[in-house]
């Protein structure tokens, strides 16, 4: 009997469709389901849907469909069911589907207010997944939980109102462990670093005689003995900046930009930040930051400016200015005073911007953009910058790629030249068809790629370029990346629950490298060139003329 069983469960895994016309007819009945769906017409094809779910219930895509149809027609707890489906298929940490958050929202929207809070609960106490207590606190779809207590416990929000000042921050403390040990790639079922637990146990002691910006500053130096890119605690927004931007160059730190009031310090070396060596000052705030590659301790020169963590560090004390030492161009040293607690400069404070007085190299003439491109006219040559793996208003990443390949189509450059160097994130799955086009103009014969690369090419980008390492054999140019082929990326947001610090934790292991076991933690580049102080302030970009050489030497076809 046992073995009949046996034979019938097993016969059971090729139910479904059989012949080349069932299966034909079956994927584009899957199609047409899905495309009427898609505009709006979901009562016209809900039988279809069922139907696709019962023909063929292994594949998680129907499913899916069938959850959000019945959703959009208001069979809550038929979607609700659709979505646990969903689950048993795909896992219940996928980031594309939240089978179990979805799954309370349509039990919530059919009136099953336990049950959804049931679901809550397995969701992030049982299956500890990936997303954090706090992003699902505002969840669409859940707002009707917002003030209820079992709700607030479930998602990390405890009332912390009668707490002591050193309990609150004990609570924090706590909240930070328990989300990275939930939601962290490495440490989900394994157990934390032997000095990541010394560490937190020592800044828990020390809570009683620590400032608020030096248990930030604390935090992130737990943190840093884990190695995981994409896993910190940031300064409230707003919380200060000095009105300068440093920028790391291989022959010193220079500011680059600051306010009208401060503008005669661009173009000057910085030599010490409240009487603090930069050199000291950059090690000091180094130990504190927890990193992927090392190039990431470059890019995080921009945290000279950061109040909070120079004063966590010690760099500076409390007063209202703060003093800093700069060597001009005349070679003359001279020490001035700046606001401690400003707003700041505009942007990102980390990106470099267009050199003052100077015509802008190509690289740093269209940065609000996420993408452009352009010809070089007499290099037989096409120009691409992708600022980050996101959409611009007008064009996503998707499109962007599809152009592009009609232009390469039309033009048939035969060098194609990709600047990455300020794209530090975005998100990997919007970059397939730019991918597909970069893999497809390598193909044809004596085409040639050089994709330009530094410090800020992190996360998605990190993935990118990892990419196009295993398919397309580009010839890299400039600085090494702050990430590549195996890094913790996909970050999560969560609040602590006192401080209401902000917090990124990883919950993805990435590795796309040739070989699953590369440990790199940087691509290098194959030629390798920096960006030196004097060639920034002159407007010269030592990188794309090795590109320009490179394609001189490869001669005319």
């Amino acid at each position: 009997m046992r073995l009949l069983l046996v034979l019938v469960q097993t016969l059971d895994l090729l139910a479904g469709p059989q012949t080349a016309a069932e299966g034909v007819a079956y994927h584009q009945a899957r199609q047409r389901a899905e495309g009427a769906f898609a505009a709006g017409r979901a009562a016209e094809v809900e039988g279809l849907a069922d139907s696709l779910a019962r023909v063929y219930p292994r594949d998680h895509r129907n499913w899916h469909l069938l959850a959000r149809l019945k959703a959009s027609l208001g069979r809550h707890d038929e979607a609700a069911a659709a979505y646990q489906r969903v689950g048993a298929i795909v896992g219940w940490r996928s980031p594309y589907h939240y089978p179990g958050v979805m799954t309370a929202v349509q039990r919530l929207a059919a009136g099953d207010r336990a049950g959804a809070l049931d679901e809550l609960r397995r969701e992030l106490d049982e299956r500890r997944n990936f997303y954090v207590r706090s992003a699902v606190f505002g969840w669409p779809g859940l707002a009707a939980l917002q003030a209820d207590t079992q709700f607030l416990r479930i998602v990390g929000r405890p009332d912390v109102a009668g707490l002591a000042r050193d309990d609150r921050w004990r609570a924090d403390l706590d909240f930070l462990v328990a989300e990275l040990t939930r939601v962290s790639p490495d440490y989900h079922d394994a157990p934390l670093p032997a000095e990541f637990t010394r560490r937190v146990a020592a800044l828990r002691a020390a809570i009683p005689r620590l400032s608020d910006d030096e248990l930030l500053v604390g935090m992130n130096r737990a943190l840093a003995a884990l190695g995981l890119a994409h896993t910190a605690v940031f300064p409230r927004p707003g919380s200060g900046r000095l009105p300068v931007r440093p920028y790391a160059f291989p022959d010193g730190v220079y500011i680059v930009e600051a306010d009208a009031a401060h503008r005669d310090l661009v173009g000057t070396r910085l030599v010490a930040v409240g009487g603090t060596p930069v050199d000291s000052a950059l090690r000091l705030l180094g130990a504190h930051r927890n990193v992927s590659g090392p190039m990431m301790h470059v890019w995080g020169a921009a945290d000279l400016a950061s109040t909070p963590h120079l004063r966590g560090t010690r760099v500076i004390g409390g007063g209202d200015t703060t003093t800093l030492t700069v060597r001009g161009r005349d070679g003359r040293t001279r020490t001035v005073r700046v606001p401690t607690d400003g707003p700041g400069l505009p942007g990102r404070q980390d990106r470099l911007v267009a050199p003052p007085g100077a015509e802008a190299p190509l690289f740093l003439r269209a940065l609000d953009q996420s993408h452009w491109d352009a010809p070089l006219p007499g290099h037989d040559a096409h120009y691409v910058q992708l600022n980050q793996v996101r959409p611009d208003p007008d064009e996503t990443v998707a499109q962007f790629g599809l152009r592009l390949r009609r232009v390469l189509a039309e033009r048939r450059p035969r060098h194609l030249v990709l600047d990455l160097r300020h794209n530090n994130c975005g998100a990997t799955g919007s970059y397939p068809e730019l991918l597909r086009t970069l893999v497809a103009y390598t193909t044809q014969p004596d085409a040639r790629l050089y994709v330009l690369i530094g410090r800020r090419v992190f996360s998605a980008t990190a993935n990118l370029v990892t990419d196009l390492e295993r398919l397309a054999r580009p010839v890299f140019v400039g600085e090494p990346t702050s990430a590549c082929c195996d890094f913790a990326g996909d970050p999560n947001a969560a609040t602590l629950p006192y401080s209401r610090l902000g917090v990124e934790l990883a919950s993805v292991r990435w590795n796309l490298a040739f070989d699953v076991y590369d440990a790199r933690r940087e691509l290098v580049p194959d030629v390798p060139v920096q960006l030196d102080a004097a060639s920034y302030f002159a407007g010269r970009d030592p990188a794309m003329d090795a590109v320009l050489a490179l394609i001189r030497g490869a001669g005319a076809r």
